[in-house]
């Protein structure tokens, strides 16, 4: 069966906010056309993306149709069930969550444990006979990825062994079951990639949410099960201890059951942060004797995967499964899984690793010269881009997965540079002033108009910045009245030392900051409208900058498109 990309970008959606990148541990994201988009080949499939998207144009694949399609046809479906169930399905009882597969139509509901039982036998056998070092499990996909695509000469290091979900779809096809649809329901997103990888072994994944969407669609609640009954044979088999997988140190406490977590030799991690630093620093390692290492790319393992409730919290979370795991068992529903030996090999999940390119010092340099960072001291390391410093950001340039117009601070600057030199060459004066009448910014125009005694101050003090408006202009009074009240914009007629002055007030931030634009009327009409017309071509071509940088930055360019349209129009 042909599928689709696991993860993909909603481009309509995407609003360059770059929590995508943040977020992302390898930075697979890819800014194009100010969109990101996933980098599939480096992607590990950890879905951390797709939660901290604020737009939700960050989606994965949906596998609900496919599902439901066979439902309706009356195929033989068989839901294999991920163990962290227990903790993302805890308002209802065991009985009536079984209840709900077979009213939806599923013909059987098998735990997944029973294939992380196979699993944790195997490794187990195989640290025994482990001739020293250390040993990763290979259980969760997205550690997996990591460690193929980015660290391929740790790969000796993995357990040779498949996951419980592809084991458990082998058993299931050995016990006579070749001809049945297979449907893995769990919280994790990188299951669907790693589908995709072994072929037709598991048909369709579906996460918790697309669980509780096929339930939606389909009308069917858990509050209307009481009237079911279960046929019998359908919970096909039933695991000992292997329902902790989802846990941190489940998998530890699968395989050794006497061995405490803590134990030397065996340890556990959850969280991509720890999985990096762990590969980061592997090949410096001096264990002296086996050391057996359970990687999780979740924080606090399966039980808060990316498509779980996301509530309760971890902590409540792990109680509940450490309380239930094994409840398949205790139910007493769950007929034998009878089944002829498996190969649980994992020589099908192959990946191609990152090639890395090297760049020079020089081509690095370069690019952040590019930027306005000079030296050191320009590298602000805000992460505003995604990236965790700016050296980081520039190497991302390089390989061509960001764009110059990420950076954030190089951004606020041209748009600060943008904003001075269009008020500079407006051809009327402006004069920015706060809640105190302190002048913000002014243009050399207002300067010009004020006479020879402002242009002095002006230019002894490098501007009018800071000066008080109120020394400057006597028709302050105006500036004080729409500071007050607040108004959008009011036009005034000035009569100053024998000129006739249009004053047009423009409230920026009502109460707290104005910008007044002030014209000699006795002017030229025709200079005006010529003014005017050039004030609309220098707008038209500023318009896709300014309103990429508003967008950014808030209100600095919004600001200054703004007042510059207020001009016009005031003005025509």
């Amino acid at each position: 069966m042909k599928r689709d990309l696991v993860i993909y970008t909603e481009k309509i959606n995407c609003q360059d906010c770059y929590k995508c990148i943040k977020v992302c541990p390898v930075k697979s994201i890819k800014v194009e056309d100010f969109s990101a988009s996933v980098i599939n080949e480096t992607c590990i499939y950890c879905g951390q993306c797709i939660n901290a998207c604020p737009a939700e144009a960050k989606k994965y694949r949906e596998e609900l149709d496919t599902v439901r399609d066979w439902l309706s046809h009356g195929y033989d479906v068989i839901a294999c069930l991920a163990p962290s169930f227990v903790s993302d399905f805890s308002d209802v009882t065991f009985v009536n969550f079984l209840k709900a597969f077979y009213a939806l139509g599923f013909t059987g509901v098998s735990e997944t444990a029973l294939g992380a039982d196979v699993v944790a036998k195997a490794t187990a056998d195989h640290l025994d006979n482990f001739e020293g070092g250390v040993l990763l499990a290979t259980c969760c996909p997205s550690v997996v990825n990591y460690i193929k695509i980015y660290y391929p000469e740790l790969e000796g290091h993995l357990a040779p062994f498949v996951s419980p979900m592809i084991a458990h779809a082998r058993m299931l096809r050995a016990s006579g079951r070749a001809g049945s649809k297979l449907v893995f329901i769990g919280p994790c997103i990188a299951k669907k990639q790693e589908a995709d990888v072994y072929g037709d072994e598991i048909d369709a994944v579906l996460t918790f949410e697309e669980f509780r969407d096929l339930m939606d669609v389909e009308g069917v609640n858990f509050q209307d099960m009481e009237r079911l009954s279960l046929p019998d044979g359908f919970v096909i088999g039933a695991s000992d201890r292997a329902g902790l997988f989802p846990v941190d140190s489940g998998m530890i406490s699968t395989m050794c059951g006497e061995i405490r977590p803590v134990d030397s030799g065996y340890m556990s991690f959850s969280g991509m942060g720890s999985v990096m630093e762990i590969c980061d620093e592997l090949h410096s390692w001096s264990p002296g004797k086996k050391v057996f290492i359970e990687l999780m790319a979740c924080d606090g393992g399966c039980i808060k995967g990316p498509a779980t409730c996301k509530t309760p919290g971890v902590a409540e979370k792990r109680n509940r499964l450490l309380r239930d795991f094994d409840i398949f068992k205790r139910s007493g529903l769950a007929a034998p899984l009878s089944y002829t030996g498996i190969n649980i090999s994992n020589g099908k999940y192959k990946l191609p690793y990152k090639i890395n390119c090297l760049y020079s010092e020089e081509e690095i340099k370069a690019v952040l010269v590019s930027m306005g960072k000079q030296n050191k001291s320009d590298e602000l390391n805000c992460s505003g881009c995604g990236y965790d410093n700016c050296r980081a950001y520039a190497l991302a340039i390089l390989e061509g997965k960001a764009e110059r117009e990420m950076c954030i601070s190089q951004m606020r600057r041209e748009a600060q540079n943008q904003a001075s030199i269009l008020l500079r060459k407006m051809p009327y004066g402006v004069v920015l002033a706060d809640e105190n009448l302190r002048i913000v910014d002014a243009n050399d125009k207002f300067v010009e108009m004020g006479g020879g005694e402002i242009k002095m101050i002006s230019d002894a003090l490098g501007g009018l910045a800071g000066a008080d408006l109120r020394k400057i202009v006597t028709y302050h009074k105006y500036f004080s009245a729409v500071l007050s009240t607040g108004e959008e914009n009011r036009e005034f007629d000035v009569r100053e030392d024998g000129r006739n002055l249009s004053l047009s007030i423009i409230s920026i931030q009502p109460h707290k900051l104005v910008c007044g634009v002030i014209q000699n009327m006795d002017d030229s009409q025709v200079i005006k409208d010529i003014i005017s017309d050039k004030i609309r071509e220098v707008i038209r071509h500023n318009a896709e900058s300014v309103q990429r940088i508003a967008y950014i930055l808030g209100e600095s360019a919004s600001f200054t498109e703004s007042v510059l349209n207020s001009v016009v129009d005031k003005k025509r």
